[in-house]
């Protein structure tokens, strides 16, 4: 699928960023939406894109050989689900091929009532429907990214790795290139999957993870759990209240009789190639 338009929502996002990066580095044209029409990359066409303008949408998708959904962080229910309605309706509008929904969480089994995770749910569920080759993308857990990010890279400076995640879990940490490294390969092949799910290359426990950074970092960097309420309290400030709230509920235990998110199967795993240690050593600490 060389030299072939590629449209990419959220292209000057974090997860975006670096997909359009390496879309265009593998010979394809890209045509960025972004909420503003400002794209990160002078060499992709930028293109403001509202999510409820279906008729907009499908203009923007027309012509294209496959799109990257990726949906932004709203946390309106009516608003989640109208955005993902509407790009579902606006892609089968326009004839679009292939589309790669990176859901940039893993996706439980049903909603759970946090409209972000609830949209992304739908979206996942519905877009087969919708388009003639779809696949949806996920990390297995969550991004190295997460940890260089305002609320946790001022602490991470400090000594302390604070994480809503168990201690003794073995997280394979993703880096956001592996990523797009992964949907750049999807969108080439023949007959791509339903479902892939992209691992890092070590599965780490928190100390384990905190002795990469402290390695980096020249001084020693602890791990400490923290629950979803602390990791609200973090979020705030920076993303405000309504976004804090809606991200630290997905890391809520599940309610009482609610169905456990299933491991995925190992056939739809794809393991990645950047360590934790190689990527904290890209970052630029003394700045984040």
């Amino acid at each position: 699928m060389k030299n072939s338009w590629i449209v990419v929502h959220g292209a000057s996002g974090a997860q975006g960023a670096p997909v359009v990066r390496h879309l265009l580095a593998a010979g394809h044209d890209v045509r960025a939406l972004t909420r503003h029409g400002r794209s990160v990359d002078p060499a992709a066409q930028a293109v403001p894109a509202d999510l409820l303008d279906t008729d907009a949408l499908a203009g923007a998708y027309r012509g294209a050989d496959g799109v990257v959904v990726q949906l932004p962080l709203v946390f309106a229910p009516d608003l989640a689900l109208a955005q993902a309605e509407s790009v579902l309706r606006a892609l089968q509008s326009a004839g679009v091929p292939r589309v790669v929904f990176n859901s940039g969480t893993r996706l439980p089994p049903a909603p759970l009532g946090v409209p972000f995770v609830d949209a992304r749910v739908m979206m996942a569920t519905r877009l087969a429907e919708h388009v003639p080759s779809a696949t949806v993308v996920a990390p297995a857990i969550t991004y190295m990214e997460n940890l260089v990010a305002p609320w946790s890279a001022p602490k991470v400076r400090a000594g302390e790795l604070a994480y809503p995640l168990d201690a003794e879990a073995e997280v394979p940490w993703v880096a956001l290139d592996d990523l797009a490294t992964t949907v750049v390969d999807l969108l080439g092949m023949d007959s791509p999957p339903g479902l892939q799910v992209v691992t890092g290359p070590q599965a780490l426990t928190g100390e384990q993870a905190a002795a990469e950074l402290s390695a980096v970092l020249g001084h020693q960097v602890r791990w400490r759990t923290i629950d979803p309420a602390e990791y609200e309290r973090m979020l705030a400030p920076h993303l405000g209240t309504e976004a804090a709230a809606g991200i630290a509920a997905a890391y809520a235990p599940p309610a009482p009789g609610a169905p456990p998110t299933p491991e995925p199967d190992p056939a739809v795993l794809r393991t990645g190639v950047v360590t934790l240690k190689e990527w904290a050593s890209r970052q630029d600490w003394d700045r984040a």
